[in-house]
């Protein structure tokens, strides 16, 4: 089977989220996509998340749209600062054999190459990128840094809409009062009124 993992703080998840998922499952004809809420990540050590049971929450409303997606919260038990590579470990020894399929942005991926062993997790999954704006001067660059020189695949780029929606524009929206209609799910606007998060 391929399996599919997505990662992120989802603080909160937003529709753009919700169209990478759909996109990933469907482009890489995976037979389960999981969304990995991280506990800390090593990239955003300063910012402040909603608590755990609502990221959990909001994600679970999420998937209630999206087919054969499911919410892993193996980093959130694990605690601490939340590696890729521990992750893409602890999936192998869930799913032996099946392929593992991890989706990034383009954002992280010319990064990459600073992430915690990121050669042994470019060994253990196929890597698939979102795309943003402008990304063709980017491609070959990366595709030759993360395929290793072709000792590896070189990853997968899924071909998605540019959207122009990030957690920290919901967040500030909802700081400022203003309305995050369509921003993200119905669902978890909803959650997000109820427990006034992030106000």
């Amino acid at each position: 089977m391929n399996i599919g993992i997505m990662g992120g703080s989802f603080n909160p998840i937003h529709s753009g989220h919700i169209i990478f998922a759909d996109a990933f499952r469907r482009q890489c004809s995976l037979d389960s996509c999981y969304l990995v809420p991280a506990s800390i990540s090593p990239f955003k050590l300063n910012e402040k998340n909603a608590d755990d049971i609502h990221r959990v929450h909001m994600l679970l409303l999420a998937c209630e749209e999206l087919q054969n997606t499911y919410v892993s919260t193996i980093e959130l038990e694990r605690g601490g600062i939340s590696y890729t590579i521990d992750t893409i470990l602890e999936f192998k020894n869930m799913f032996p054999n099946d392929k593992l399929f991890l989706l990034i942005g383009e954002d992280q991926a010319i990064q990459f190459t600073k992430w915690k062993d990121w050669k042994k997790i470019v060994a253990n999954v196929q890597l698939c990128i979102v795309a943003r704006k402008n990304h063709e001067q980017n491609t070959d660059i990366i595709d030759d840094i993360l395929s290793l020189n072709n000792t590896y695949s070189k990853p997968i780029w899924l071909d998605i809409p540019v959207i122009d929606i990030s957690s920290s524009m919901i967040r500030s929206h909802l700081e400022h009062g203003n309305d995050i209609h369509g921003l993200v799910p119905l669902q978890v606007e909803m959650y997000i009124q109820s427990y006034s998060l992030y106000n």
